[in-house]
C-alpha cells in the first residue's frame, strides 16, 4: 500500500474533523427538536419555539408571560439542571436560594448575607438578598406572594429565583431528566413562578425572554 504524502494526510484530516462536526451539529439538533416536542404542552397553545440548540432550549407564554425553559447536562464541572427565564417589569432586585450546609455555615461566618423576610419557614429554607430589603419585606408580606413561594420552595430540585428589573431567572438542580423534561413538572414549574411574579406585582413583558 503507497504512503500517503503529507498533504493527502491533512487533507484526510481535515475531512475527517469536518465529518465529526457535522455529525455533532446533527446529533445536538435531533436532540434539541426532540426536546421542543417533549416540552412543548408546558407552554400555551401555539407560542412554542426552539431557542437554542445547545444546550436546548424552548421559548413560549406560560400564561402570558414571556418564558425560555432550558436544561443543562451534568459534567465534571457542574451538577446541571432546568432553568426558566421570565419576562417581567420588576422593581427590585432580589434573590431567593436554597439554604444547605455549606450557605448555612457561609451566613454564619458573615460570608454570605441573609435577610429574614418575617416567615420562620421560608427564612428557615431559603436565604434572601435584596437591593432594598424593605420593598421585598412589603411585597413578600402578601399572602399570595408567600403562598406562591412556598409552593416554589417546595417544588422537587428548587435552587433559586434571582429578579432583576426586566427579568426572573429560576434553576432546579441536580439535572433530573425524568422532571426536566416532563411537560406536567415544567407547566408546574412555570406556573408556580409566574404566579409568584404576578403575586409580587410585577407583570408580564412582551419580547424574547
Amino acid at each position: 500500500m503507497p504512503e500517503l504524502e503529507p498533504t493527502q494526510i491533512i487533507v484526510l484530516a481535515v475531512l475527517g474533523a469536518i465529518a465529526a462536526i457535522a455529525l455533532f451539529v446533527a446529533l445536538a439538533r435531533a436532540q434539541a427538536r426532540r426536546f421542543v416536542e417533549r416540552v412543548a404542552p408546558a407552554f400555551d397553545f401555539g407560542t412554542v419555539r426552539r431557542a437554542a440548540t445547545v444546550p436546548p432550549a424552548v421559548e413560549g407564554l406560560r400564561d402570558g408571560y414571556s418564558c425560555r425553559y432550558a436544561v443543562e447536562h451534568r459534567s465534571q464541572y457542574s451538577s446541571g439542571g432546568a432553568s426558566v427565564r421570565i419576562r417581567a417589569s420588576c422593581t427590585v432586585t432580589w434573590s431567593a436560594a436554597r439554604l444547605d450546609a455549606g450557605s448555612r455555615l457561609l451566613v454564619s461566618l458573615g460570608v454570605l448575607k441573609d435577610l429574614a423576610i418575617g416567615d420562620d419557614e421560608l427564612d428557615q429554607q431559603l436565604r434572601f438578598s435584596a437591593s432594598d430589603p424593605s420593598v421585598l419585606t412589603t411585597t413578600l408580606s402578601q399572602p399570595l406572594a408567600r403562598q406562591a413561594l412556598r409552593s416554589l420552595a417546595a417544588s422537587e430540585g428548587f435552587a433559586s429565583i434571582t429578579v432583576r428589573p426586566q427579568r426572573a431567572e429560576l434553576k432546579w438542580s441536580p439535572r433530573q431528566e425524568d422532571l426536566d423534561e416532563d411537560p406536567t413538572m415544567v407547566r408546574q414549574r412555570m406556573s408556580t413562578a409566574v404566579a409568584l411574579l404576578a403575586a409580587c406585582g410585577y407583570p408580564p413583558l412582551m419580547g424574547s425572554s
